[in-house]
């Protein structure tokens, strides 16, 4: 099969942020299919171009182990206004590079995936013109991401109209593709056919985990203390951070413990309040770094005792949740600290090897209970490793998704 993947956002392994469209294509390369991913070249999480146009062109070709990228060169932005320029920048571009591209690499299948709705339509209106099989995927329940936030009101007029255009989309496609265990049922709710909905969510390349490279700017940072508890990703309102600050704090200036390590990777609106919050309580064991790229993950993940992960009360995550981090903690072994209610968390807290704290002072006591167990480590290391392997691992995800594919292309 020949697939188009047009995702805005998507990056290659050796940048940061999520790498969902890479490995989940990579292993349809390896089973035999042809994958190309439409995206911008300009990072959203690093703001940063990974690439050099020649004069004239907004258009770069790039293959990475076999995954195929049209890159596409939109309007750097470092705000909302920008951004909506940055965002109709790609849509338009990226409906005219595929034009040009589908006359010598015509797909099979397309799948137009959000954040933002204007890429997922493309991919429909590339369909609709040349009679290609459309999959939607939804990867955050919009509008209802921003009505569960409180961003924006459900009688919102252009709430409507997104509710509407979700809809659409919904109608027009072959399939719909979700990431959360119980968006089907969200999906399911606008009027669709359950038979259409699939259910793929976010998973770990378990390679990545075998052959791990050193990194000598991480190993700085992750021998300055006897233990680390690492948390990767953005540092956004939903993310939550601010209890990880507070138990830093207990454990530092109200039960004087020196040797554990609290150390922060990524970035996002928050960041300078969190680092500023630190600060006031005069934290010398926080440490925070900017996002690494993907394929350095797995070392950072191996020098750590810890990882932690928080959830933040919203009605959003009744349809549950599918977070990156939360596989490559798995994938490395390393025990979870979940800060979140037991409803939130939902089947996650009965994982062995995850601990649920709902107060800063019940993550600290956690901490201090498992991070020097390593009869505990050990036994987590093995659990863990196989339940993602079983059930997450990009090999098996991407295997179920061909199944689909082939099946509607028959």
């Amino acid at each position: 099969m020949n697939i188009w993947i047009f995702n805005h956002y998507a990056v290659d392994p050796n940048s940061s942020g999520g790498t969902r469209h890479y490995d989940l294509a990579y292993e349809l390369t390896k089973r035999g299919h042809k994958v190309t991913i439409i995206a911008s070249s300009f990072n959203h999480f690093m703001k940063k171009e990974k690439i050099r146009y020649g004069k004239g062109t907004f258009v770069a070709k790039e293959s990475i182990n076999g995954v195929n990228y049209l890159w596409i060169k939109t309007k750097k932005y470092n705000g909302s206004v920008k951004r909506i320029v940055n965002i109709l920048d790609y849509s338009w571009k990226a409906y005219k590079a595929s034009k040009k591209e589908i006359n010598t690499n015509k797909p099979d299948i397309i799948i137009g995936s959000t954040v933002h709705p204007l890429a997922s339509y493309i991919g429909y209106l590339v369909s609709k013109k040349y009679k290609i099989i459309y999959y939607f995927e939804e990867r955050d329940l919009w509008p209802q991401t921003f009505v569960d936030f409180g961003k924006i009101s459900s009688n919102n007029l252009v709430t409507k109209v997104l509710y509407k255009f979700e809809k659409m989309l919904y109608d027009k496609a072959k399939r719909v593709i979700v990431l959360f265990a119980k968006a089907p049922d969200y999906v399911i709710s606008k009027g669709v056919d359950k038979s259409k909905v699939i259910y793929l969510p976010n998973g770990v390349n378990l390679n990545n985990y075998q052959d791990i490279q050193a990194d000598s700017k991480i190993s700085e940072v992750t021998q300055q203390y006897k233990y680390k508890v690492v948390y990767t990703g953005s540092h956004g309102t939903a993310n939550n951070l601010d209890p990880l600050i507070e138990t830093a704090n207990i454990l530092q200036n109200k039960l004087g413990n020196k040797d554990i390590q609290f150390i922060l990777v990524g970035n996002g609106l928050l960041k300078g309040k969190l680092i500023e919050q630190a600060k006031s309580y005069n934290l010398k064991n926080v440490t925070f770094l900017d996002s690494i790229p993907k394929n350095k993950i797995p070392f950072l993940l191996s020098q750590a005792d810890l990882s932690f992960v928080s959830l933040k009360e919203s009605p959003l995550y009744k349809w549950g949740f599918s977070m990156n981090k939360l596989f490559d903690y798995m994938a490395s072994g390393l025990p979870i600290m979940m800060y979140a209610s037991k409803e939130i968390a939902g089947d996650f807290k009965d994982i062995f090897g995850v601990d649920l704290s709902q107060s800063s002072d019940e993550l600290a006591n956690n901490i201090l209970l498992r991070i020097n167990d390593e009869t505990y480590k050990k036994k987590v290391n093995h659990s863990l490793k196989e339940y993602v392997r079983n059930n997450y691992s990009w090999k098996k995800l991407a295997f179920d998704l061909e199944s689909y594919m082939e099946r509607d292309i028959k």
